[in-house]
């Protein structure tokens, strides 16, 4: 019987990223599975629209592919990777929405300490057991995010979606970290006070 060997599966993605570097394409397609999902959640939920987030990923994508053989792992694969995601975000705005941009730019508001991590849905497209209910949540969930100012929305998603530190997404946005921490909190403020109602009916 043939033994799988999973210990290419723990392997560290900025491993993964330098063997690619060297030529080994399968050690790119477990960084692509292990990632590509959550970049097009930060994609899609920072443009709102399907398409062009399908447009932009490939373009995340094309973007790693582009940059293998000059890559240093000097930092987290993660906060690399989102630093390219954003990169392409801008573009994206520049071209079509520069307001944006100054939005981003904008200082953080004034927060509070409230925590919404708990409230962020699984996704029920990969649960069909998830009772209605549960799946108007999410929507309701995802909505709300939607309407986050730019800059709120893109530290939320990055810390949810991306996994990335304060820190890290100070690196990947090039804002400080306490302005990082502060648009979190606004952020989080407005997704409790938004969400409350259906905790109050949990």
């Amino acid at each position: 019987m043939r033994v799988r060997d999973d210990s290419r599966l723990s392997e560290a993605d900025e491993s993964l990223m330098v063997r690619f570097a060297a030529g080994d394409v399968p050690a790119f397609e477990q960084i692509y599975d292990r990632h590509e999902r959550a970049v097009y959640r930060f994609l899609l939920r920072s443009v709102r629209i399907p398409a062009v987030a399908d447009e932009l990923l490939q373009e995340v994508w094309i973007s790693v592919i582009r940059s293998a053989p000059t890559y240093k792992p000097q930092a987290l694969f993660t906060t690399w990777l989102y630093r390219i995601a954003r990169s392409r975000l801008v573009d994206h705005w520049r071209a079509r929405d520069p307001q944006v941009l100054e939005s981003l730019d904008a200082p953080a508001g004034a927060g509070c300490d409230a925590n919404v991590i708990d409230l962020v849905p699984a996704d029920a497209s990969m649960q069909p057991e998830v009772r209605s209910v549960d799946r108007a949540q999410a929507r309701a969930f995802v909505a709300a995010v939607e309407e986050l100012p730019a800059a709120q929305r893109e530290a939320f998603l990055l810390h949810v979606e991306a996994g990335l530190t304060h820190e890290q997404i100070a690196s990947v946005t090039g804002s400080g970290a306490e302005t990082v921490k502060s648009r979190i909190r606004y952020a989080c403020a407005k997704l409790r006070t938004t969400m409350q109602p259906w905790r109050d009916h949990a």
